[in-house]
């Protein structure tokens, strides 16, 4: 997974059946047949199918969070009428650091009232725009750019010099929509927001707004001095342009000039990881971001924008090395692997530390995956060395003489309620430069000092001992900051072997038989389903009631564990789809075919609804159950019928609808539970107020093998209210770590940024 999750996507992986304007004919049910068309606008829903609504999703606009698609997901909105929200708690809201690389973090929170005939300036504003305008107004100024590479349109659509602007594009879309939330702010001036800006307690040297990038992944054109021509910028970027360039992966496999069209070729495009000085200083140098508000003074300057340049994910070179070398000594494989890392990582610090002072950047540090890993798996990256390579670059560029301090200012680590693995990787850095306020680990402030019990000769030792003895180059304090806050990785995303090791096995291993999928799907967590800690919002009423929007654990606790209207819903499905009529006629005929058609059809779905119901409580992956419905359920549909009647197409669509939600809560309520560990309600907590909750033991050690399954510590579970979400427990217990000095969320639409200030002013303001 990358940093901020597992896929930079906003939409499910459509199926070609779906777009086809025609269906194979196989089976028609002959309750009555209508057209090709009809038939396709009722079982995919028409104006609120899933279909339309990802195209739309891509654009980031609809009208109305109060329509729904056939899975029950809630339509994005306007950005009108979104209101000012003023600091309550600045103390908090500086933790919060907003971006937009994906959804892995992204919080599906109510939205404010909107209204058509609103004319707020917001409303036809680029939407990266509108979320940097609502976090700018309650102060929170802390901004992820994407990672690169960010590539326009389909794989099979790529043109000379796509690399060069991929690699580019992200930062190019966030200067312009900085730029146009900020022209808005500045004609508001009332001052208020610039008040909160200015008084960021995050902000360093004055700075009104803190923007991160980082730097390591790009897309690069595999070309040699033959096919160079034509591919002027992209030519710099090549791959193999720069030392250590390492292959992970192909984004497109070229197009030989032999099959090419008009005798236009494409070179081959590959995915390639790269962290050495030279690679820095050609990015840096070349930065959309840099250029703008760094040697453009006019522009830089009234912002104060301050760049921070991340290395991203330097463990990649530990699983490049071993790839590239298996012929080598076993033994001694891992341990080379690592030190080429470090001298990896050296190098980027010694461009990053040349571009502070060429004034590019303002300091420079590092987002990694792998320093949440345990630190006996491959992938591992230690926070110690980290520190030894910023030293070591520093010295290298100012000379062992020269003053000062290194300008390393961030790292980044995934942490959460489930992956604690980061959130004492945090307190550890924080207790080594004694900024915890507290007596936690206080010994690591002393680490390094004579030992007459340490052994002189372990490189763990020296390493503490060197590390104390250049504290006055490393800096005061190093803020961790915690990504995918939301979202939790059975094993980190690595496998289910603690030493399993991305790209160096095929699988390693299947997940334990519990949490095996089996039939119909979303009981899935692995890798690619992770946990998602989340509550969701519903439609609650009965049937005939007008819909209103619940929450799933007020619904759960007020209503049950079932959507109102899904009992009669998943009756009439399967009344409608009895066959009655066909059934009397067989005892007293033979059928026709197209009765026995009609017949066959009428069971499959009936097996299918009956399969989607029974899986309902062990559901544990909405995402996987989304997958299921799109690349079987929906293709099983269209593979069998050539036309439904548009009765029985309605009957599908409210189904499925009611169906979405109530996976919801059956998702919402499982996750709730293993976080719970053994606390349970006093009694079924149904109607009324919350219950009071008491520990049940046997419950306990459930969860807690439920945890080990999934390679999570077990706390002994979090005494979650039921009347609050999972996402505000989730986001406020990190806002309250002493040692969590910002928290990455990923926002697709200027709500999220709103209801994540209401749970930073929600948490405790001393931090305890």
């Amino acid at each position: 997974p990358t940093t901020t999750g597992e896929t930079p996507s906003h939409s499910l992986p459509i199926h070609p059946m779906l777009l086809s304007r025609t269906l194979p004919p196989t089976r028609r049910i002959g309750v009555g047949i209508v057209s090709h068309q009809i038939a396709k606008s009722s079982v995919i829903g028409g104006n609120d199918s899933f279909v339309s609504h990802h195209r739309q999703w891509h654009q980031h606009h609809a009208t109305s969070i109060s329509q729904y698609d056939l899975l029950g997901r809630h339509r994005p909105f306007s950005t009108s009428n979104i209101t000012k929200s003023p600091p309550k708690n600045e103390l908090k809201r500086h933790k919060l650091h907003i971006g937009f690389a994906s959804l892995a973090n992204t919080l599906p929170f109510s939205s404010p009232e909107t209204s058509s005939t609103d004319e707020h300036p917001s409303s036809s504003m680029d939407p990266r725009a509108s979320i940097m305008l609502t976090a700018l107004r309650g102060g929170v100024s802390s901004l992820d750019c994407p990672a690169p590479p960010l590539m326009d349109g389909d794989a099979s659509s790529f043109e000379k010099e796509s690399c060069w602007r991929s690699n580019r594009q992200a930062e190019v879309q966030m200067a312009n929509a900085l730029d146009e939330a900020w022209g808005v702010l500045m004609e508001e001036d009332d001052g208020e927001a610039m008040r909160a800006l200015h008084g960021n307690a995050d902000g360093d040297d004055g700075a009104a707004v803190t923007i991160s990038t980082r730097l390591g992944y790009r897309s690069a054109a595999v070309l040699s001095d033959e096919t160079g021509s034509g591919y002027e910028n992209d030519v710099q970027e090549k791959e193999g342009a720069f030392t250590w360039d390492a292959r992970v992966g192909v984004l497109h496999p070229g197009v030989d000039a032999s099959e090419a069209k008009d005798d236009e070729a494409k070179a081959p495009v590959a995915l390639v990881h790269n962290l050495s000085q030279e690679y820095v200083l050609h990015s840096l140098q070349t930065s959309p971001l840099v250029e703008r508000y760094k040697l453009d003074n006019t522009t830089g300057n009234a912002k104060k924008i301050q760049l921070i340049s991340l290395a991203h994910n330097p463990e990649t070179q530990i699983a490049a090395y071993l790839l590239s070398n298996q012929e080598e000594q076993k033994s001694t494989l891992l341990q080379r692997a690592r030190d080429h890392m470090k001298q990896c990582l050296t190098s980027a610090f010694i461009g990053y530390e040349i571009a502070v002072k060429d004034g590019l950047i303002d300091g420079y540090g590092v987002d990694s995956n792998g320093l949440s890993l345990p630190t006996d798996h491959d992938m591992s990256l230690e926070w110690r060395d980290i520190l030894e390579c910023a030293v070591d670059a520093f010295i290298e560029v100012n000379g062992g003489n020269v003053g000062g301090k290194c300008s390393l200012k961030v790292v980044r680590l995934p942490g959460n309620l489930l992956e604690r693995r980061g959130l004492e990787v945090a307190k550890e850095i924080c207790s080594f430069f004694g900024d915890c306020g507290d007596e936690t680990n206080s010994s690591l402030q002393e680490e390094g000092l004579p030992s007459f019990t340490d052994d002189q000769n372990d490189p763990y030792v020296q390493q503490k001992r060197r590390l104390r003895k250049m504290r006055n180059i490393l800096p005061t304090s190093l803020k961790v900051h915690v990504t995918r806050p939301l979202t939790a990785y059975p094993f980190g995303g690595t496998g289910w072997e603690p030493t399993s090791s991305p790209g160096l096995t095929e699988n390693s291993g299947a997940p334990p038989s519990f949490l095996q999928g089996k039939g119909t799907d979303g009981k899935i967590i692995d890798k690619t389903h992770p946990i998602r800690l989340l509550d969701y919002q519903i439609e609650s009423g009965s049937i005939g009631q007008s819909p209103q929007l619940d929450w799933t654990n007020y619904h759960y606790n007020h209503h049950g564990p079932r959507p109102s209207a899904y009992q009669p819903i998943l009756n009439a499905a399967l009344s409608h789809f009895d066959a009655e009529s066909i059934l009397e006629a067989s005892r007293e005929r033979e059928l026709t075919v197209e009765e026995r058609e009609t017949l066959d059809g009428c069971k499959l779905l009936r097996d299918m609804i009956h399969d989607l119901d029974a899986s309902l409580d062990t559901m544990k992956s909405f995402a996987a159950y989304e997958k299921y419905l799109v690349n079987v359920a929906v293709p099983l549909i269209y593979g069998s019928f050539e036309e439904l009647d548009e009765e029985s197409a309605g009957v599908l669509q409210l189904f499925f609808r009611v169906h979405g939600m109530a996976v919801r809560m059956a998702v919402a309520r499982w996750t709730r539970d293993m976080l719970l560990g053994g606390w349970k309600r006093a009694n079924d907590g149904l109607k009324g107020d919350v219950c009071q909750k008491t520990l049940d033991k046997d419950q306990e050690k459930k969860v807690a093998k439920l945890w080990k399954a999934l390679g999570f510590g077990f706390t002994g579970g979090y005494d979650v209210p039921e009347d609050v979400v999972l996402q505000e427990f989730a986001l406020k217990y990190l806002l309250e770590e002493d040692s969590v000095r910002g928290v990455v969320i990923g926002c697709s639409r200027p709500e999220h940024v709103l209801e994540a200030m209401r749970a930073a002013d929600a948490s405790r303001s001393d931090g305890s």
